[in-house]
């Protein structure tokens, strides 16, 4: 009987053993070779205080540079992901080694629908940062986990000074970790893709804030639904894919539709020449497109202003609003959710003003709806002019209370040499790698 017992468990041992090491290689796919990489192509330089990453070339290369230009800030970034982990613990106690986990399954489930560029940058920015690429992996697919809860707008034609198009994007999420200490303006010129400017994070390649140099600018919001999976296009690459390869609206509403979409999220997607923008509606399986002042938009709750397009969580669409839980939740009316109120707030700022909107008066519109100690970044677009203005969460201070830096990116593209001379001087000068 001994004897069965022991081998009983050897047994287990070996089966749980086996079970353990397939598991783990599941969860951590292979990856390509490194390379060498030229390091003349990217630098950075500081503008306001705020830091500028110049990327091309490759996707390898671009996240090379990206690592090796930004090593101690990309660590950063890694520590701040371990600050989230430590608060989800504390929160449900689940073992980190579980959470890490399962997210290593979430980003194997998701790979499939990742551009193979994207694999390849990630592997570049791990290498040139020095950094366990499984980390990186992990944090492009919290989007798919995590809940957010944003502010999007548009206004162009009538609504501004001067018809320009002008396009805000709150991004409310969590400040405690950190993650605001590795903020940075993207400028990326790939090899293949569309030039474009985005607003995010050491450490990540994926961004929710920007615009491209055809004049696309993307914004998006959180709205939590029960038709999602975990299996898909994390959201941070998604917006990224539109600002590399959208060259107007409908590439970009093509883009979205047609990606394999993991939660609920709306999107505010706009065009600077054509002057005009789209808010997209989606669940994993269902999307819905609305123009500014849609009649679509028949709704209750529903705000229509001409030339003006915006989104807080609620969706206008009644199939994605029948999955939504957010805003109270259907099939009650969002009325009275913090989320409602953000969206009323966009078209009480946009009416007040109407007509006479101008950059200064967008901004006072983006701090009017941002959420309160969860500010994470405010960014404004000229998507007309492409000229863009951040401001990043300071400590627990919001992005809101902060100043808006301003970024000409028609001039920020050229060689620092080349650029037309302004008495105020960006701070410091150009780092190559």
């Amino acid at each position: 009987m001994k004897r069965f017992l022991r081998r009983l468990a050897a047994g287990v041992v070996v089966v749980l053993a086996v079970a353990g090491i397939a598991g783990y290689v599941y969860a951590h796919p292979g990856r390509g070779p490194k390379q060498d990489v030229d390091a003349s192509k990217g630098y950075k330089e500081s503008i306001e205080g705020v830091t500028v990453l110049h990327l091309k070339g490759s996707p390898y290369e671009l996240g090379f540079e990206h690592g090796a230009l930004c090593r101690d800030r990309v660590t950063a970034g890694m520590n701040a992901y371990h600050s989230l982990l430590n608060e989800a613990h504390e929160d449900t106690h689940i073992p980190i080694w579980v959470l890490n986990f399962g997210l290593d399954c979430v980003y194997r489930m998701c790979s499939p629908y990742i551009p193979d560029q994207y694999k390849r940058e990630l592997e570049g920015l791990a290498d040139g940062a020095g950094v366990d690429l499984a980390i990186l992996r992990r944090v492009h697919v919290i989007s798919e986990v995590t809940e957010r809860n944003c502010t999007s707008f548009a206004v162009f034609g009538n609504a501004t000074t001067d018809g320009r198009l002008l396009h805000g994007h709150n991004f409310d999420w969590d400040t405690s970790a950190g993650i605001q200490n590795t903020a940075a303006l993207f400028l990326y010129e790939p090899d293949e893709g569309i030039p474009f400017a985005a607003f995010g994070y050491t450490g990540m390649i994926g961004y929710v804030s920007g615009m491209n140099m055809e004049g696309v600018s993307v914004g998006f919001i959180g709205a939590v639904t029960r038709d999602g999976r975990s299996a898909a296009m994390p959201l941070m690459l998604m917006l990224r894919h539109v600002l590399e390869n959208a060259h107007n609206l409908e590439e970009a509403g093509d883009l979205i539709e047609h990606a394999h979409r993991g939660v609920g999220y709306n999107y505010v997607i706009a065009d600077g020449d054509e002057k005009d923008a789209r808010a997209f509606e989606t669940t994993a399986r269902h999307f819905a497109d609305f123009g500014p002042n849609d009649p679509k938009e028949t709704c209750e709750y529903a705000i229509r202003i001409e030339d003006a397009l915006f989104r807080a969580d609620e969706a206008m669409d009644p199939t994605v609003r029948s999955f939504q839980k957010c805003s109270n939740g259907y099939p009650n009316l969002p009325y009275g959710s913090g989320s409602y109120e953000r969206y009323k707030g966009q078209a009480d700022g946009i009416r007040a003003a109407y007509g006479k909107i101008d950059p200064d008066a967008a901004i006072e519109i983006l701090q009017s709806v941002a959420m309160r100690g969860s500010n994470l970044h405010s960014v404004l677009c000229d998507t007309t002019n492409r000229v863009l203005w951040a401001a990043c969460a300071k400590g627990d201070q919001d992005a809101c209370t902060q100043p808006y830096h301003r970024f000409d990116l028609k001039e920020l593209f050229l060689p620092p040499d080349q650029r037309p001379q302004h008495e105020e001087a960006a701070s410091g000068t150009p780092a190559s790698l």
